[in-house]
């Protein structure tokens, strides 16, 4: 009888007289109340990369690529990117109303402001690949999903797996570029 009054005594404040055994059980364990999950846009990339030429990546040591992951929240039905190109040293940022987020999640046109005539490859390819990337032997990529020899792009995806990496190549022999690279997921958070 005193294990129930104790047990009681514990459970009463967090009772209240409209409250489900659902609700109740949520509380306890402390998981968030059973709301409809909402459809919305999540930044999941903002990055600045520098890719070397590839006489500098062969001869000093540079890189010429670059893998960036894609960290997709759970619920992401697809997802939007962005690749945008410029000289190695140039500092160039969007505003804030113009960046890949505020683009796609306020429904205005997608954009690219290209600050170079130079290209790279682009892959989307998923983490177990990334050894022969790097090594430039044959990989596994998704068709669907490459670019090569292009200029600053953007794009949509419907890969939603959680090893997913975004691959970029400079290719030019002498010079090298910074790519700003976005990724931006829709989905039920």
């Amino acid at each position: 009888m005193k294990k129930i009054f104790i047990c009681l005594f514990f459970l009463m404040p967090l009772v209240n007289h409209s409250q489900t055994i659902q609700e109740l059980y949520d509380r306890l364990t402390n998981k968030k109340s059973s709301e409809a999950k909402r459809t919305e846009y999540k930044e999941v990339l903002n990055e600045i990369v520098t890719l070397n030429s590839t006489s500098n990546a062969f001869w000093s040591g540079g890189n010429s690529k670059t893998a960036l992951s894609v960290k997709l929240p759970i619920g992401t039905i697809k997802w939007y990117y962005r690749v945008t190109l410029m000289d190695v040293r140039q500092n160039y940022s969007y505003n804030p109303n113009e960046s890949l987020f505020s683009l796609v999640s306020n429904k205005h046109p997608l954009f690219v402001n290209n600050q170079t005539s130079l290209g790279v490859n682009f892959y989307i390819i998923n983490d177990y690949a990334l050894s022969d990337f790097y090594a430039d032997r044959n990989f596994k990529l998704y068709s669907d999903y490459q670019n090569e020899k292009t200029r600053g792009f953007n794009g949509i995806c419907n890969l939603t797996y959680n090893n997913l990496m975004i691959c970029l190549k400079n290719y030019n022999l002498k010079d090298g570029l910074k790519a700003i690279v976005e990724v931006v997921a829709y989905g039920k958070y």
